[in-house]
């Protein structure tokens, strides 16, 4: 290697070394909710339900909900009614993934079931029997 190449070398490794050192940890340094909506939605008007648990920058549980509108709303995660909504929506969410499961085993199935009986038609036909 050059002797202009190893400062240049040395230099960047110094730097990366620097920049992975003062990166930041936290979420912006606060919380992603201010005010939590009092107000109580349906399940079914969902698309996702993100529950962030307490950090350093915010040291209190949030729960923010993606409706399918678009709209992000806040709720507070004392409230019986938010409570009872995170229940349902655990709910459906394994119960999708149970379908998802029990879908791929279907499929495994069928596919076990044409590979036999194209092994069994293979073996009746094209087995030399003279040997």
């Amino acid at each position: 290697m050059k002797k202009s190449g190893v400062p240049f070398l040395s230099s960047i490794i110094i730097l990366a070394l620097f920049g992975v050192q003062g990166t930041p940890v936290m979420r912006h340094g606060r919380c992603s909710c201010i005010n939590p909506g009092q107000g109580t939605i349906h399940w079914q008007s969902l698309k996702e339900l993100k529950q962030i648990a307490p950090s350093p920058s915010c040291g209190k549980t949030e729960i923010i909900a993606a409706m399918k509108n678009g709209d992000q709303l806040c709720l507070d995660p004392d409230s019986a009614a938010v409570k009872k909504l995170v229940k349902e929506w655990e709910k459906q969410i394994s119960q999708k993934k149970k379908q998802k499961k029990g879908k791929k085993y279907q499929k495994t199935k069928k596919i076990l079931r044409a590979s036999s009986s194209k092994e069994d038609y293979i073996r009746d036909h094209f087995t030399n029997k003279y040997f």
